[in-house]
């Protein structure tokens, strides 16, 4: 038997100011190193990215691709940004293990430890931006997008920042290496990187970002003329992200992690008005 129950959703806990998505195959990070920044984006130190894993490479250009063009400019004196990359530093791993059993530890770079680390793609980010705020890694395993959803949201209204950061970075499929170490495909780096400021309690003027814990069955929204996507995987979250962003086509959009919590985005009308439905089980 189940029973079907109405409740406001929770009260948003963040905004998204800016977002940016980027994607590029194994074979063109190497000249994304050295690239110019997009146009209106801040300079970065030269050779920056050189000896940076390849998560880092991309989620630095997404980051750089959501600063562009904002006018004015906005100081991230006190900015923070948590990145949540999946499965990163495994290329690097692998080649320094195969040099290892050739060559010995000679071979092995001095970079690999601070480069490939979990905490590698925030420090990146913090130090190339000048960014005071906190910066951590979260994650790095199969639900980095769960897991770095949550990290941002539960750390946004008390970390003190006037944003953070939110860098999700992926491989589309897994990257395989020869005997030797060299890649013998092509995969895509997915990147989404996100601005996220503290809910101020009035009137939204854009996306907003609400937690709620709690095991649920199914949810469901009734808002209206809008829809409501759901799934999961970071190309599905871009994908939703972006639609609600250009309004109209999806108004909110719902990630259930793992662990039963609830991650919506929701456009202003939504994030206020709306009842959200939720299928329970009687006992």
């Amino acid at each position: 038997m189940h029973t079907l129950s109405f409740e406001r959703p929770a009260e948003p806990v963040c905004v998204l100011q800016t977002h940016a998505v980027v994607e590029v195959p194994l074979s063109e990070i190497r000249a994304l190193r050295d690239a110019p920044v997009p146009a209106g984006a801040p300079a970065l130190p030269p050779r920056f990215l050189r000896h940076c894993d390849e998560h880092t490479v991309v989620g630095v250009r997404a980051v750089l691709e959501a600063l562009a063009g904002r006018e004015p400019p906005p100081s991230l004196a006190r900015d923070g940004v948590i990145a949540a990359p999946r499965l990163a530093g495994r290329i690097t791993a692998a080649q320094t293990l195969a040099q290892v059993a050739t060559a010995g530890g000679v071979a092995v770079s001095p970079h690999v430890v601070p480069q490939c680390s979990l905490h590698a793609l925030a420090s990146a980010v913090s130090v190339a931006l000048g960014m005071h705020g906190l910066n951590l890694g979260t994650s790095g395993g199969p639900e980095a997008l769960s897991e770095g959803l949550f990290a941002a949201l539960s750390l946004v209204p008390t970390a003190g920042c006037d944003r953070i950061w939110l860098v999700l970075t992926e491989w589309d499929e897994e990257p395989v290496l020869d005997a030797s170490g060299h890649p013998t495909n092509d995969p895509l780096c997915r990147a989404l990187a996100f601005a996220l400021a503290p809910y101020a309690g009035a009137e939204p003027a854009g996306l907003t970002f609400t937690l709620r814990a709690g095991e649920q069955r199914a949810v469901a929204a009734q808002d209206g003329d809008s829809r409501v996507a759901t799934g999961s995987g970071l190309a599905t979250f871009a994908a939703a992200l972006g639609l609600c962003a250009a309004g109209g086509v999806i108004a909110s959009w719902s990630h259930v992690c793992p662990w039963g919590t609830e991650i919506r985005i929701a456009a202003p009308a939504v994030a206020n008005g709306a009842f959200r439905a939720t299928l329970r089980e009687a006992a």
